[in-house]
């Protein structure tokens, strides 16, 4: 009997992780500041962002991690991941639109070794009229050299995430 009970204990480990999956989605971690530098966090009103998805099949959102410093874009679903998504920024003066920003996330499957989807660090954004596109890496060399983020950020109580910094090809 006692066999019995430590192979079942056994075969539970070895077999729930893999009950177990990862909604398929990716995350852009990024900072939003205003042309005089200033954080824009939930707390500054002169601001509304909004998502844009690629197509129905896509859930995106946008929130604002703990600190009330770092943003959270979210794109999953069960297909069409490869597409590039958006989030819209409007800031507001007197409750009137008076310039808009459209952000740009494109799929953040990466290249290199291994092929997945990745939890990506975009680093500052300033708020400025028009379109941004978010620059990820060209090569596989480049995704395979990213730099996993140390600092825990964007904490889930449902997931645990790592982010890999492209700041630098935000240049």
């Amino acid at each position: 009997m006692k066999n019995k009970i430590i192979i079942a204990v056994l075969l539970g480990i070895l077999v729930l992780p893999e009950l177990f999956s990862q909604w398929p989605g990716y995350f852009y971690a990024f900072e939003l500041k205003d042309a005089d530098g200033n954080i824009i966090d939930t707390n500054n009103t002169n601001y509304k962002m909004t998502t844009v998805r690629a197509t129905e099949n896509l859930i995106t959102s946008v929130s604002i991690c703990e600190g009330n410093k770092i943003w959270h874009f979210y794109a999953g679903g069960n297909r069409d991941l490869d597409k590039t998504n958006s989030l819209k920024i409007e800031k507001l003066k007197n409750g009137e639109v008076v310039e808009t920003m459209t952000i740009e996330f494109p799929s953040s499957l990466s290249g290199g070794k291994e092929k997945f989807y990745r939890d990506l660090y975009v680093g500052t954004i300033n708020f400025k009229k028009g379109k941004h596109k978010i620059k990820v890496p060209e090569t596989d060399n480049q995704w395979d050299n990213l730099n996993k983020m140390e600092e825990k950020i964007c904490r889930l109580d449902y997931a645990v995430s790592v982010y890999y910094d492209i700041s630098k090809f935000q240049k």
